[in-house]
């Protein structure tokens, strides 16, 4: 499906930017959450993001919310308003607030007020956090909460709804939610003369938004498809989806932390077979093990849902950082040839649906689907507004009649690749599933009679069988081509999954500067239909935008289309590209 719009976009007058930074063990995260909450529930739309390390305790990380009154694509390019508890987390991110910014930091740490003194054209706040801490909670931990509640005043949030949020974000904590409260207040009361140049109307919200992070969309969307099984090794970032079916075993599901990602997948193809819609999900390092048993699934045509959720690579590269450099991995895993769907979501809202979506292709052709992910989709949390009602299940082709012979040809060679399902247990209808080649019954073929004729010519059309999928997927209309924003523009930004949405934002940053520019953004990357996709690109002037270091989306186009983009913005530092990062790509392309 091909839509076309006019993204309206949001100015960076229009928002609100707050970013909080500390040490690992500063309660980051959960301010992070916090003040996401507290501006999500009045009303506002909500976009927010976290850089973190490794280390269990110390480093330098933050987590940064964005607010409006309208849709929000990433999570800006500036900062309204910092809050460091850290002379490190000043100093790194002082040059990322905006002109006449609010910079609130911790006056009992040493050398700060020295570090925040080098931007003359900010608003500083030097606050006694560590003694209001104490004072209200009775220790030092409580400082992150205390600069929320003042915070809270500057941008104009209600009490009520503060202490709302509070209690909301420690639910889990009944014994944390008093004492940040005390906290949160105590900051409220804290008088400053600081102001921020602009103000943001606070509601509440006209309808119900959800607000979640990717991995969490996405698990909600499996569930709601009909996912009873969940198997997976916690490996970042793809753990929070692990996270999500343990705390809602209550619903109905089984979900397994497997001893390593080779008993994930290889459980998720048993309960698959044994007719339950099952899933398994892991980052790049674990779906390397997993890919021999991904080339069983094709082989026995078993209808499994993988999730890979990309980080910085090789090897445990990047574990707290994002990256997009997994597509062609995923693409060609496993030995030899068989057809796999590969599905990049581009927004937190898409993976609820792709989430649910992901099962109905799965069973209804028969193959492997693969959900791509990257750490920046599966963990930063947006405002978005899902239709549970839209969501329908598609079992596919299973087969009810008995044969009248008694033998069921579960890999029946078909005109469109698919045979009948057999769900075990169904009387007359049992067959074998083996790693060889087989015939329509499942037998195997590898080793028997070899060389004769008609076992030849029978692996060549088992295999054909299998690869007609491919087409039939296009045909079916199954695929979906990309989103198309802007038709008439003079330059398109060409990119996939995740990067869409600062891609989406960077329209209006591109619009602002007298440069009519469109967006053509992937999300189904396998199969591609060659012909439709190489109608849309051909004649335009387009500009790859990916996070990695070769263009795999651009090889990708290449390899099926013949064109080739020239013309690339690439980031693979471990950060999410931001929307100033590509308009100033696209400008310096522009201008040729």
């Amino acid at each position: 499906m091909t839509i076309s719009c006019v993204s309206k976009g949001v100015s960076i007058a229009d928002s609100i930017s707050i970013r909080i930074g500390g040490a690992n063990g500063d309660g980051i995260d959960s301010a992070g959450q916090l003040i996401a909450r507290l501006l999500g529930h009045s009303g506002l739309y909500v976009f927010a993001y976290r850089g973190y390390q490794s280390v269990i305790r110390g480093g330098n990380v933050w987590h940064q919310v964005r607010a409006s009154q309208e849709k929000l694509y990433s999570y800006g390019d500036t900062i309204d308003v910092l809050i460091a508890l850290t002379k490190d987390s000043l100093e790194s991110n002082l040059h990322l607030v905006s002109k006449n910014g609010v910079v609130i930091y911790d006056s009992k740490v040493p050398g700060i007020d020295d570090a925040a003194k080098n931007r003359q054209d900010l608003q500083l706040v030097s606050m006694p956090l560590t003694d209001m801490a104490v004072k209200s909670g009775g220790s030092f931990i409580y400082r992150n909460s205390v600069a929320i509640g003042f915070v809270c005043k500057l941008i104009g949030v209600g009490e009520d709804a503060v202490d709302k949020a509070v209690a909301n974000t420690f639910k889990y904590k009944p014994d944390e939610v008093k004492p940040n409260l005390d906290a949160v207040n105590l900051g409220y009361g804290f008088e400053s003369k600081a102001a921020l140049g602009k103000r943001l109307e606070i509601g509440n919200a006209p309808k119900v938004r959800y607000f979640m992070s990717g991995n969490e969309a996405l698990a909600l969307g499996a569930y709601s498809a009909g996912c009873k099984f969940y198997a997976a090794y916690p490996m970042t970032p793809a753990s929070s989806i692990l996270e999500w079916f343990a705390k809602h075993e209550n619903l109905g599901v089984l979900f397994k932390q497997t001893e390593d990602e080779i008993a994930a997948i290889n459980m998720t193809i048993g309960a698959a077979s044994a007719g339950v819609r099952a899933m398994c999900g892991t980052s790049g390092g674990g779906f390397s093990l997993m890919v021999e048993a991904l080339g069983l699934a094709g082989m026995i045509e078993a209808p499994i849902v993988v999730v890979e959720s990309q980080r910085g690579g090789p090897s445990t590269g990047l574990p707290t950082k994002t990256e997009q450099g997994d597509l062609l991995f995923v693409m060609h895993a496993s030995q030899g040839e068989f057809p796999r769907i590969v599905v990049a979501p581009r927004n937190v809202e898409e993976c609820f649906y792709v989430g649910a979506e992901a099962f109905n292709l799965a069973e209804r052709y028969q193959c492997p689907v693969i959900v791509l992910m990257d750490l920046f989709l599966s963990e930063h949390i947006e405002s978005i507004e899902v239709d549970p009602g839209r969501i329908s299940v598609d079992r596919g082709l299973v087969a009810t009649d008995v044969p009248k012979d008694g033998r069921f040809k579960r890999y029946a060679l078909t005109e469109n690749g698919i045979s009948p399902r057999s769900i075990p247990g169904t009387k007359g209808n049992a067959f074998v599933a083996a790693s060889d080649e087989h015939d329509e019954y499942g037998n195997l073929i590898s080793d028997v009679l070899v060389g004769l004729e008609e076992y030849v010519e029978l692996r060549k059309k088992m295999h054909d069988k299998r690869m007609r999928k491919m087409n039939t997927m296009l045909k079916d209309g199954a695929i979906e081509m990309p989103l198309v924003v802007n038709e008439k523009a003079d330059i398109f930004i060409v990119t996939f999954g995740s990067t869409t949405e600062s891609a989406t934002e960077a329209l209006q940053l591109l619009n602002e500067r007298g440069i009519n520019a469109g967006l053509i953004a992937f999300s189904y990357m396998l199969p591609m239909d060659s012909d439709k996709v190489k109608a849309l690109l051909v004649g335009k002037h387009l500009v790859d935008v990916e996070c990695n270091a070769t263009a795999q989306l651009a090889k990708v186009i290449s390899m099926n289309t013949g064109i080739d983009i020239a013309e690339r913005v690439l980031k693979y530092d471990g950060e999410a590209i931001t929307a100033g990062e590509i308009t100033e790509g696209i400008v310096n392309y522009a201008k040729r």
